[in-house]
């Protein structure tokens, strides 16, 4: 539609703030519970973000900021992770967390979009994508581990450090990776996948462009003590 704001506002636009995720929290506490208690990026992408914005055809950044809010923290992670525990995780992290704006890919980008329509907007070209776009403008990037998954098994993760490394960004690393993951960076590179096949294919060309050093780089982020910070 050519009147949605998301085609017109710039992607290093579609943040949200610490104060706004809390508004996604208190939503998510209110409507897990029980056994549902804790869900994951996807049970919240779901249940809260999709019925939230499919009036609209926006983002929950833009949602919560119609005229966009220029981000400053690029967060990677996956959607397999506990979404309490990474909103958790950045608090700690950040003290100016309420006020520090951040672009995550689940609140950025719009979950309602058609599955083609949404593709289309990532593009054929990972290096113009949002993602990309966002890295670049973004004055930290953060790498969100969990316990659940080694996040450098999805190729969108590791093509993420690739930009990163590239723009030569310091490493802001937080979370736990699982017990007994794979630390061996060159692995990692060999057996990541994603989901869509032609993603696939670009994102294995962009990460073989990667310098000689990124397989050491990934190594280093996967043993990195949370908190600490790793130069790109």
């Amino acid at each position: 539609c050519p009147t949605n704001p998301m085609q017109r506002i710039s992607p290093d636009e579609w943040g949200v703030t610490g104060a706004q995720l809390d508004i996604l929290v208190a939503k998510v506490v209110k409507a897990f519970t029980g056994d549902r208690e804790n869900p994951n990026v996807h049970e919240v992408v779901r249940e809260i973000i999709k019925p939230s914005c499919l009036a609209s055809h926006v983002s929950w950044a833009i949602l919560m900021n119609p005229s966009g809010r220029k981000c400053n923290t690029f967060v990677s992670h996956t959607w397999t992770e506990n979404f309490l525990a990474l909103v958790e995780d950045l608090r700690q992290r950040f003290p100016d967390f309420a006020t520090r704006v951040f672009w995550i890919c689940f609140t950025a980008n719009p979950q309602t979009w058609p599955k083609e329509k949404l593709k289309q907007m990532i593009g054929g070209a990972p290096h113009l994508s949002p993602f990309s776009k966002a890295i670049d403008n973004c004055e930290t990037f953060v790498v969100a581990r969990n316990t659940s998954k080694n996040m450098y098994l999805r190729l969108w993760c590791v093509a993420e450090l690739v930009f990163a490394q590239h723009r030569r960004k310091n490493i802001e690393v937080i979370g736990n990776m699982p017990h007994h993951t794979e630390k061996d960076g060159r692995i990692l590179m060999v057996d990541a996948t994603c989901s869509d096949p032609e993603d696939q294919v670009i994102l294995d060309a962009i990460i073989k462009l990667a310098p000689e050093t990124f397989a050491q780089l990934i190594s280093q982020v996967v043993a990195a003590r949370a908190g600490s910070t790793v130069p790109g």
